[in-house]
């Protein structure tokens, strides 16, 4: 009960001033793990999905959107959780467990409230193997380098989660018709405020989903320790305590969206 009246009491003072943030606790910290069988090389990653708890719209709240939809004439609903809703950061600590350098590896993919951004779906089976690519995360990738027990801490900013969360936009609901495959190589790949390459398809008027699924994904080379939590700006008081029930984001492990590259066609054997 102590924690849901604290939570009450920091949603009250965000909803006081939206600069005020809350800040949401990890599920768990992830861990690398050492080898459990014969033959395996290297530390086992490890992952965890975060969703932001969001309470569920009334039946007004539900029947703006749609008016709201039909007034800008989209394709697509207008999202309950949107980016003019949140302002969202990742703040996390990696730790190295090891008397030793290591090198570890975090990313995040994950999705909005209509879909996840599964990168595997954009690997070409029918490609030679040497030609596979995977596409980047949303967020993160890049080796970052851990002296013999130390502690090193990071935070993907509110512009950073705006840009996955536009990113998210093209991949999910608004990808060029003619390259699905390529949006998310082409999105990810360059910052809409020097280009607009990979966003064509997304329709003036858009309104932005959040991004809310956040799948961290932690790898190393040695027994690596991480840490996050997620602050949040909550602009529309539709933030939840993360113990709420029935909250209104899928808690799924994968959240399928609505558009999705197409099933590749397979060359008879």
């Amino acid at each position: 009960m102590g924690n849901r009246v604290a939570f009450a009491l920091l949603l009250g003072a965000a909803a006081a001033g939206c600069n005020n943030p809350t800040y949401l606790p990890e599920h768990r910290p992830l861990e690398t793990q050492p080898p459990t069988m014969m033959g395996q090389n290297g530390y086992q990653s490890d992952t965890d999905l975060f969703v932001l708890p969001v309470r569920r719209p009334t039946k007004d709240e539900a029947a703006a959107l749609v008016a709201e939809q039909k007034r800008l004439n989209l394709t697509m609903p207008v999202p309950w959780a949107g980016t003019r809703d949140f302002d969202i950061q990742v703040e996390y600590s990696l730790k190295n467990l090891d008397a030793m350098p290591v090198q570890a590896f975090l990313t995040v993919t994950g999705g909005n409230e209509f879909g996840d951004y599964q990168p595997a779906l954009y690997i070409d089976p029918t490609a030679n193997p040497e030609d596979q690519e995977t596409p980047p995360p949303l967020m993160g990738g890049s080796p970052i380098a851990l002296d013999a027990n130390e502690v090193k801490a990071g935070v993907f900013r509110e512009d950073d989660l705006a840009e996955a969360s536009l990113d998210l936009e093209a991949i999910t609901r608004y990808p060029d018709p003619t390259a699905v495959m390529q949006t998310p190589f082409r999105v990810i790949e360059h910052n809409s405020t020097a280009s607009t390459i990979g966003l064509e398809a997304i329709p003036k008027g858009d309104v932005t989903p959040s991004m809310a699924r956040f799948q961290f994904v932690l790898a190393s080379s040695g027994h690596v320790v991480l840490d996050y939590s997620v602050r949040v700006r909550d602009h529309s008081g539709k933030l939840a305590a993360p113990t709420d029930k029935n909250l209104y984001i899928s808690t799924d492990a994968v959240l399928a969206a609505p558009a999705a590259p197409p099933a590749p066609m397979m060359a008879a054997p």
